[in-house]
């Protein structure tokens, strides 16, 4: 401990004031008040330059070397009474629960409430998980959840009167609670150790102080608002853009000054380099007068075109091809009348009759017949066109039909055809009036000029309609006047002059370095502008700085990293003893279960149980039985709430659940063991625990305290007596002789018929408790129904002792007691004792026992 003292001792000394101090008021008072923050926040914004106060050192006092120990102050908490429950599940007792120091067994059936006595320690005292505290579901009204619960801290007297809204009460949060949920968190998950040593738990303390500390600091970092106005982005790329965007809290307040300047000289050279700017950009200016003339001679090219097609020599050829073909389609048309008169159809020849032999020449070469010529007239061969067979004359007629079609006239025809629609072309498709507009447009031409250049498209049009539509002999209008080709063409010529000169000027333009002076310019006077915020932000910038050093003196980093290395020296090791040592105390030590740490943080120490040789890395619990997982999840619990210093209660609910005889009577050694030095609580259902226990503080020379839990009409959780098979024999004797009083008065007030349902109970009980007498005190506790062993010592020779009237008595006793509980012959049925019948025979087995049990 020496060395442990001296190192914290050391490293604290080389914390900040304000750690230091916090420490000491830590060590000296348990806790921080509003006025210690307020002295502390002092402390550390003297410490960091927020404030120039000398008075606030003298108040930092270093750290008495005495303060530092591993003592601890225990408490000792013991619960008297749980009274006044409402709002909790079913709960509703009439009663308070009693509780005594040592072992108590708290017994009920399923139902009874000690799950909901369970929720709610949980809720008041804190657990691994608490879960959630519910009302009775079948109450449509749900009252407040709140109880009242009555306590020893120290020897002394104190009462809570708790509700849900309190949470976990600081001085019942040292109870701890084990159920299953508990143990399964015990053993599945990473888990924080419940309990600190004093140091570990002012390393702890000191890390909240610093956090509420840095809070504090963070909150009034947040109310300084920046008053600085946005830079615009046309001035981010400045040079004073820049120096405004690089303000920090060391700017010097001289430097803002000087730079912060806008002189009339300044002014004036902004209005100079504005009013130069404002000229025409010469280089811009060409390229658009390029892209204007561009347009223009595409509209010149267009019409240049046009006045080629109009020529009179293009029409004259035009006509010519006209001509030709008019003549040889007429002499080819001579032809096949000549050859196909005898034909019984007129046409043969024509165009429409030449498509459709053409059709019938495509179907017989790519269908009918793909091997063979057009026309096909073999000897076999069908007419491709009326699918009948060819007669000699069909033959005949279809070599002449081909003979007529690959003949030289009807070629011709068909050369001089397609020439004629070549040169038909030309003229069908005029100047589109959108495209002219689009080009007059672009390219700027004059509004006298537009007019002239579409009504040369106009004409273009007519005349081309004309040349289309006129009989070779007939005579055409007059040309088309294409003069306005020469005035598009000096236009051009203007154009190509004047953009050759604005490059020329362009080479010599300094435009864009104008641009970037006055950007400068503009920048500057636009931050000078800003003088006084930046004076502000400066100021604001800095105070900030001073908050942040402030902050970062409560710092929790350093403080983490130390309360984890002690952790290592003072929990970690002894952690993982306890639960080896608890393994073994509970008759665990066969499973291969370890406990290892995982991690630290934020100053906490996490453990995790691993089972060695578990080569697959399964979940531990898929590899452990129920039973397993219950005696190793109590281990570990033990393990570590037992580090505790505080001597305060344990409850347990259902510990023994799915574990078999040896590990039960482990967990009642165990449990009997712990009762020694503080108060443990046991809710069970187990007539098997409960003899254990009882068994086992028998063997100590303890007494264990039995209270009884009963599901009543009004609600669950009523606390009484234990059942009669729960009690020992001469209290389950005492209260059997205690209910006659009962039995008369339902006697007497109700009579027989009342009283007979009433005996048959107190028969019943009678011979539960004579078997008791058997077992205890007759055999002398040698051999019970819910344990295991044999016990001889000490105890056999008590047999030996047994009388032949002892047995017949008992015997007897037995036999009278039994009748009651089977169906009686109708002619001869047993009648039922009288109340003083049976405060004899009570009175009597009490005598019986106490004499021979002395």
């Amino acid at each position: 401990m020496k060395n442990i003292k001296e190192d914290i001792l050391g490293w604290f000394r080389e914390r900040p004031l304000v750690i230091q101090e916090s420490a000491r008021r830590l060590l000296e008072k348990g806790e921080l008040g509003a006025s210690d923050f307020d002295d502390l926040k002092s402390i550390c914004g003297h410490e960091a330059g927020v404030t120039i106060d000398e008075r606030v050192v003298l108040s930092v006092q270093p750290i008495p070397d005495s303060a530092i120990s591993q003592d601890t102050h225990s408490h000792k908490i013991e619960l008297t009474s749980i009274s006044n429950v409402t709002g909790v599940n079913a709960l509703n007792p009439r009663n308070p629960i009693t509780l005594k120091d040592g072992l108590t067994v708290i017994y009920g059936h399923n139902g009874s409430g000690k799950s909901g006595y369970t929720r709610l320690l949980k809720q008041v005292c804190g657990a691994k998980s608490p879960g959630a505290l519910h009302s009775n579901a079948f109450d449509s009204s749900p009252t407040s959840q709140a109880c009242c619960i009555e306590y020893k801290y120290d020897g002394k007297d104190a009462v809570l009167n708790w509700d849900a809204s309190q949470g976990i009460s600081d001085q019942l949060s040292a109870v701890e609670l084990y159920d299953s949920t508990c143990g399964s968190i015990y053993v599945t998950d990473e888990n924080q150790l419940a309990y600190e040593p004093p140091l570990l738990s002012l390393m702890s303390s000191l890390i909240t102080a610093c956090d509420h500390l840095s809070n504090i600091y963070g909150q009034e970092i947040n109310h300084l608002v920046s008053s600085k106005a946005h830079l615009p982005l046309d001035y981010v790329n400045t040079n004073y853009g820049k120096w405004y965007s690089s303000i920090s809290a060391t700017t010097k307040v001289n430097i803002v000054e000087s730079s912060c300047t806008w002189s009339a000289s300044d002014q004036d050279n902004l209005e100079s380099l504005t009013a130069r700017l404002k000229l025409p950009d010469t280089k811009a200016e060409a390229e658009n007068t390029r892209k204007s003339k561009k347009q223009l001679d595409r509209l010149i090219a267009g019409f240049k075109n046009w006045n080629n097609k109009l020529s009179a020599e293009s029409i004259s050829s035009f006509f010519e091809k006209k001509k030709d073909f008019e003549l040889k389609q007429k002499a080819a048309s001579e032809y096949a009348r000549s050859v196909f008169q005898k034909s019984p159809l007129s046409g043969i020849g024509e165009d429409a009759w030449k498509l459709m032999w053409e059709k019938a020449r495509d179907y017989s070469e790519s269908h009918a017949y793909r091997n063979s010529s057009y026309p096909n007239v073999s000897d076999s061969a069908i007419c491709v066109l009326c699918q009948q067979p060819l007669g000699e004359d069909a033959k005949v007629r279809l070599n002449e039909f081909e003979t007529f079609i690959k003949g030289e006239l009807e070629a011709e025809a068909k050369i001089s055809g397609n020439a004629l629609n070549e040169a038909r072309e030309l003229f069908i498709k005029p100047p589109e009036e959108e495209l002219i507009f689009s080009y007059i447009s672009a390219s700027g031409v004059s509004q006298s000029l537009s007019e002239e250049v579409l009504s040369l498209r106009s004409s273009i049009e007519a005349k081309a309609k004309e040349v289309l539509n006129v009989e070779v002999e007939e005579k055409l209008s007059a040309e088309v006047n294409f003069s306005v080709i020469d005035k598009l063409t000096d236009l051009s010529g203007r154009m190509e002059e004047k953009a050759s000169q604005l490059e020329k000027d362009a080479e010599n333009d300094n435009r864009e370095q104008i641009k970037k002076e006055l950007l400068e310019l503009n920048g500057q006077k636009w931050v000078c502008q800003q003088k006084l915020s930046l004076l502000a932000e400066i100021q604001l910038l800095y105070k900030k700085s001073l908050l942040q050093k402030a902050k970062s003196l409560v710092g929790t980093t350093a403080i983490t990293r130390k309360k984890s290395s002690l952790a290592e020296e003072l929990v970690s090791s002894e952690y993982i003893n306890r639960f080896q040592t608890e393994l073994g105390l509970l008759g665990a030590g066969r499973i291969n279960a370890k406990l290892e740490k995982t991690r630290s943080r934020k100053g906490q120490v996490y453990f995790q149980i691993k089972l060695e040789g578990n080569k697959r890395g399964l979940p531990i619990g898929q590899i452990l039985s129920e039973g397993e997982f219950r005696i190793i999840s109590l281990a570990a619990f033990l393990a570590d709430v037992e580090g505790h210093e505080d001597k305060s209660t344990f409850i347990f609910d259902d510990p023994i659940s799915s574990l078999d005889q040896d590990y039960e009577e482990k967990v009642a050694e165990r449990l009997v063991e712990l009762s020694k030095h503080r108060q443990v609580l046991v809710f069970t259902h187990r007539l098997s625990l409960m003899a254990l226990l009882e068994e086992t503080n028998k063997k100590q020379g303890l007494k264990q305290n039995t209270i009884g839990l009963y599901k009543e009409s009004w609600g669950a959780g009523e606390p009484g007596h234990p059942p009669i098979y729960a009690q020992k024999t001469k209290a389950a004797i005492n209260t059997l002789i205690g209910k006659i009083p009962e039995g008369r008065k339902v006697l007497d007030e109700q009579g027989q018929e009342a009283y007979s349902w009433w005996v048959k109970g107190i028969c019943s009980n009678t011979r539960i408790t004579i078997e008791k007498v058997v077992e205890f005190d007759l055999l002398a506790d040698v051999v019970q129904r819910f344990r295991r062993p044999i016990n001889t010592q000490g105890k056999l020779i008590n047999v030996a002792k047994v009388t032949e009237e002892d047995c017949h008595y008992i015997d007897n006793l037995m036999t009278k007691y039994s009748r009651y509980e089977h169906s009686q012959p109708e002619e001869s049925p047993v009648a039922p004792p009288s109340p003083d019948e049976l405060e004899s025979d009570l009175s009597e087995l009490k005598s019986w026992r106490d004499n021979f049990t002395s």
